[in-house]
């Protein structure tokens, strides 16, 4: 099978050629922008393209809004938050760098799977892409910890809190550390389920047990899992929201 690489840090442009050539596949050329990449695609038509995300100027979604050939597109990028939408654009895979060997060669393993099926069995497999993907938006949350992405659904979360640079995400069983912002993580929360009620807590609405109030006029909530949340002084709106 042929590749090609799109990446634009020169050593890790370079190390990726040299894994994939050890699982046998021939790299037909090394795009370091976008420009570069839709050119390369269009030309050399390989089978796969192996496609960075940060590509300066443009992005590696607008490679394949701008190419007219159409490969099997593994995504590689040092972000999470791209997931989604790399799955929207039905990506066989999606690889976190550093690349680790394992998972370069279960992406090859699925090229080469999706390569060997009818036209009927790629659709059906793009339809669960899909399907995935719809699932993602509507009940999960995806968090990158370590160097593993989970799928959390948006009901095991009591409450997130940031700590040290890093968001802590605390569902009923386990604790997970994150290092994507308590801002961008509130981004990618239902609004209708969750809560900014103070600078470092975003609360489950529905895991309230009470509300707290003392002789001072400060409040606080005891969460289903015991654990107290103070509320900020300018968050108290939204707590009365809740009540009306």
């Amino acid at each position: 099978m042929t590749c090609v690489i799109v990446e634009d840090e020169k050593l890790l442009a370079l190390l990726l050629e040299k894994m994939v050539k050890e699982e046998g596949l021939d790299v037909l050329g090394v795009a370091k922008d976008a420009e570069e990449a839709i050119a390369i695609i269009n030309e050399k038509k390989p089978d796969i393209v192996f496609l960075d995300i940060n590509l300066g100027e443009h992005d590696g979604f607008y490679v394949l809004e701008h190419v007219s050939h159409r490969p099997y597109v593994i995504f590689t990028t040092a972000y999470s938050e791209y997931a989604v939408k790399a799955f929207e654009e039905n990506a066989v895979d999606y690889l976190l760098k550093p690349i680790k060997k394992e998972r370069l060669q279960e992406a090859i393993e699925k090229v080469r799977k999706l390569s060997s099926l009818e036209r009927v069995g790629i659709s059906q497999s793009i339809e669960k892409v899909k399907d995935l993907a719809q699932k993602v938006k509507s009940g999960k949350f995806i968090v990158e910890v370590g160097d593993e992405i989970l799928f959390l659904n948006v009901d095991e979360i009591v409450f997130l809190t940031s700590e040290e640079g890093e968001t802590i995400v605390v569902a009923e069983d386990r604790k997970l550390k994150t290092r994507t912002s308590l801002k961008d993580c509130e981004a990618k929360l239902p609004a209708e389920k969750f809560l900014r009620v103070h600078k470092s807590y975003i609360i489950n609405v529905e895991k309230i047990k009470k509300i707290i109030r003392n002789y001072f006029g400060t409040i606080a909530l005891e969460l289903s899992n015991g654990e107290i949340i103070p509320v900020g002084r300018n968050y108290k709106d939204s707590i009365k929201k809740l009540l009306e």
